[in-house]
C-alpha cells in the first residue's frame, strides 16, 4: 500500500521536474486566452501521453519476464535506485547535469514545439505517445516505478504503473485547467522553497534504505500484525474487480486431474490457498495440488462470493497424493507444519469464516488417520491453546480461478512478500524449530509406520561372523572390501545417482551416508561431505600408493579413501567412496527396512 502512494506522489512530481516545467505551456496549453478549462487538445495530449508511459513501462517490464534474475538482484537494485532516485529530488542540480537528461529534454522540447504547431488532433496524439519516454527519462522521480516495477509481479507491478500515471494525469489536468499562471507559480515555488519536494525526496532515500535492509518487510508485517486489512487491501480490491461472477465460473471447474485408481484425494483448508499449494506442490509424492473453494452451501462459488461470505465455503487445497510413496499421515503432516491450528477467526492476518482450517476427508482411512494426527498434536505440547482444525466428511469442492493456481510461481515476488507480511512465514519457522515439533514428526515416524523388518541396533557382528557374510559377496565387492580394491570411475552403480536415500555397508547393513550429504565431485565415484553419523566410518593411514592416504573403513573392510579437497563451506573433506562397498535404501523403503530413524535427515518430506 505504500508503494502505491508514493507512486501516485511520483507522478505528481514527474510534472514538477525542472526540465518538463518549460514543456507544460506547450503540451497543456489549456486555453489560448488565460481562461480556466481544459481545452479538448489538452485532453487528447494528457491521454496519449498517459497511454504512452504505461506502455513505455509494460514494454520494459516485459523484457525482464525472458531474463533470469535472482530476487537478490532485484532487492539491491530497487533499493539502490530508489535512493539514488531520492537524492535526485533533494539535490535537483544533480539529476539536471546529467548529460544524458539535458540531451533527452532538448529533443522533446523540439518534438514538441514543432508538433504543436500543426495543430491537429492527430498530430497531438503523436506527440503525446512520442513524449512518453521523454517525459518519463528526464525526471528521477520516474526511476522509482522502474525500481518497483520492473522486480514486482505483473499484477503488482502494474497497480503501481496505475497510482504513477494517475498522479501524472491528476496533476496535468490541474495544469491544463487553471493555465499558465498556475505554470508560473508552481515554477515559481519550486524555485524558492521546495520544501515539500525535499520531504518527499527524504521519504524516498528512507523507502529505498528500507528495502535495501529488510524494513520494508518488517513494516509490512507491523501493519498487517495491526489489524490493518486481511491483504495487500488495493491488490486485493482490484483482484476482487477482474474475478469472474458466481454464474461466469464455468462447470468444468469441478474438473480433477487424471489419477490412478491407486491414488488418493484430500482436501485441506488452511487459510488462504496460495501458501497451502506451495507448501505441497514439491513434494514428493503429491501428483496435484489444486486451489479451490470447499465444504459450502452454494452449488457454486468464485473468489468475489467467498470473501463475501456468501458460500460458507473455504479456501481449500485439493491433494491428489500416491499412497505408495507418501502416506496419508505425511501429508497430513506436511498441512500442521504450516497453518495455526489454533485459530478459530481465520490463518493469521486473513480473518472471516472462509480463512479457518479444516481437513475434508473422503473415506474411513483419512478419517481415522486425521483425528488420530489431531489427537497427537494435541498431545504433543506444541500449542498452549486447543485445536480448532475441523475434520469433516468431503462434500463439494469448486476449483478456484486460472491466476490463483500456481500463484506463488506466477506472481513469486507478492507470494513472498504477502508470506512474510501475514505473519505466516515468522510462525512456522518458530513454531517448528521446537523440540516438541521435532517430537511430533518423529512420534508419526515411529508409529504411524509398519515395519515389515527390524534391524539390530547396534551391527556390532563379531570378526567370524563378518568373514562368512564376506563370502557371499559378488566378486568386485570382495576385491573392494575385503582386499582394498578400486572400482573404476564413471562405470559403477552409484556415482552418478540422485535419488533420496541412504547408503548402507553392503555386508552389515549398517547406515554409513546419505543423499543429502552427497555431490558431484566430477571424479566418476559418489561423494559425500560428511558421513551419515561420526562413528559410522574409522580413518587409517594408506601407504599403498607412492603417496600416504587417509582410508575409510567400515566394520566388514575398505569403502573408499577421504582427501581435503571437498565443499569449503560444509567442512572442506571429500569422502570418496565405492559403490560396490555399499547398499542404496531409497527413501520410500528406509521404514519399512528398518532405517526409520533416518527419515529426519529428509525433513517433512518423508
Amino acid at each position: 500500500m505504500i508503494f502505491f502512494i508514493i507512486s501516485i506522489l511520483a507522478g505528481i512530481f514527474t510534472v514538477l521536474a525542472p526540465c518538463i516545467l518549460p514543456l507544460l505551456p506547450v503540451v497543456i496549453g489549456a486555453s489560448e486566452d488565460g481562461s480556466r478549462g481544459i481545452s479538448k487538445r489538452a485532453l487528447t495530449v494528457i491521454g496519449s501521453l498517459s497511454v504512452s508511459v504505461v506502455l513505455f513501462t509494460l514494454l520494459l517490464k516485459a523484457t525482464t519476464l525472458f531474463i533470469s534474475i535472482p530476487q537478490s538482484f532485484w532487492t539491491s537494485f530497487s533499493g539502490l535506485v530508489i535512493v539514488l532516485v531520492g537524492l535526485a529530488i533533494v539535490f535537483p542540480s544533480f539529476w539536471v547535469r546529467i548529460p544524458y537528461v539535458n540531451k533527452v529534454s532538448l529533443l522533446g522540447n523540439r518534438a514538441v514545439g514543432s508538433g504543436y504547431q500543426k495543430k491537429s488532433y492527430k498530430g497531438d496524439m503523436l506527440i503525446g505517445l512520442a513524449l512518453g519516454p521523454v517525459f518519463t527519462t528526464c525526471s528521477p522521480t520516474y526511476l522509482f516505478i522502474i525500481a518497483t516495477v520492473l522486480p514486482a509481479s505483473f499484477i503488482v507491478g502494474f497497480i503501481y504503473l496505475l497510482g504513477f500515471t494517475l498522479g501524472l494525469a491528476l496533476s496535468l489536468l490541474l495544469i491544463a485547467y487553471f493555465g499558465q499562471k498556475i505554470v508560473d507559480k508552481i515554477t515559481e515555488r519550486i524555485q524558492t522553497a521546495g520544501k515539500v519536494k525535499q520531504i518527499f525526496g527524504i521519504l524516498i532515500i528512507l523507502v529505498g534504505i528500507a528495502v535495501l535492509t529488510g524494513y520494508d518487510k518488517k513494516l509490512e508485517t507491523l501493519i498487517l500484525d495491526s489489524g490493518y486489512g486481511a491483504t495487500i487491501q488495493l491488490e486485493d480490491s482490484l483482484i476482487e474487480r477482474f474475478a469472474p461472477r458466481i454464474d461466469d465460473v464455468q462447470e468444468a471447474s469441478q474438473e480433477q486431474s487424471p489419477v490412478k485408481a491407486s491414488h488418493k484425494t484430500i482436501t485441506l483448508a488452511g487459510g488462504c490457498f496460495w501458501c497451502t499449494e506451495a507448501y505441497f506442490q514439491e513434494e514428493e509424492g503429491i501428483i496435484d495440488a489444486v486451489s479451490g473453494y470447499a465444504g459450502g452451501e452454494k452449488s457454486n462459488a468464485s473468489y468475489l462470493s467467498v470473501a463475501k461470505g456468501t458460500t460458507k465455503h473455504r479456501e481449500a487445497v485439493q491433494i491428489t497424493y500416491d499412497p505408495d510413496i507418501i502416506s496419508t499421515e505425511k501429508v497430513l503432516d506436511i498441512y500442521w507444519s504450516h497453518i495455526d491450528p489454533t485459530n478459530t477467526e481465520g490463518q493469521f492476518a486473513d480473518k472471516g469464516f472462509h480463512y479457518t482450517s479444516a481437513i475434508f476427508y473422503q473415506d474411513e482411512e483419512q478419517e481415522i488417520t486425521a483425528r488420530d494426527s489431531k489427537k497427537r498434536l494435541e498431545k504433543s505440547g506444541l500449542f498452549n491453546k486447543p485445536i480448532a482444525t475441523e475434520i469433516l466428511p468431503f462434500s463439494t469442492f469448486f476449483k478456484a480461478e486460472e491466476y490463483h493456481q500456481d500463484y506463488y510461481k506466477k506472481a513469486a515476488d507478492h507470494y513472498e512478500r504477502y508470506k512474510k507480511g501475514s505473519g505466516r512465514a515468522g510462525f512456522v519457522e518458530e513454531t517448528w524449530a521446537k523440540d516438541a515439533a521435532i517430537k511430533f514428526l518423529k512420534s508419526e515416524q515411529t508409529e504411524g509406520v509398519k515395519k515389515e523388518t527390524s534391524k539390530k541396533d547396534d551391527y556390532n557382528y563379531t570378526d567370524e561372523e563378518i568373514a562368512e557374510m564376506l563370502k557371499n559377496l559378488d566378486p568386485l565387492a570382495y576385491h573392494v572390501v575385503a582386499e582394498g580394491g578400486t572400482e573404476s570411475p564413471f562405470n559403477n552403480a552409484y556415482w552418478d545417482n540422485k535419488a533420496d536415500g541412504i547408503y548402507v555397508d553392503k555386508v552389515t547393513g549398517k547406515p554409513l551416508f546419505s543423499s543429502t550429504h552427497k555431490y558431484d565431485s566430477g571424479t566418476g565415484w559418489q561423494s559425500f561431505w560428511r558421513t551419515i553419523d561420526d562413528d559410522s566410518v574409522t580413518m587409517h593411514e594408506d601407504n599403498s600408493l607412492s603417496t600416504t592416504r587417509t582410508e575409510i573403513r567400515s566394520d566388514a573392510g575398505h569403502v573408499g579413501h577421504v582427501f581435503e579437497d571437498g565443499p569449503k563451506e560444509e567442512g572442506g573433506r571429500r569422502f570418496c567412496t565405492n559403490s560396490a562397498s555399499l547398499r542404496f535404501v531409497p527413501k520410500e523403503d528406509m521404514a519399512k527396512e528398518g532405517y526409520v530413524e533416518y527419515l529426519y535427515l529428509f525433513g517433512k518430506s518423508v
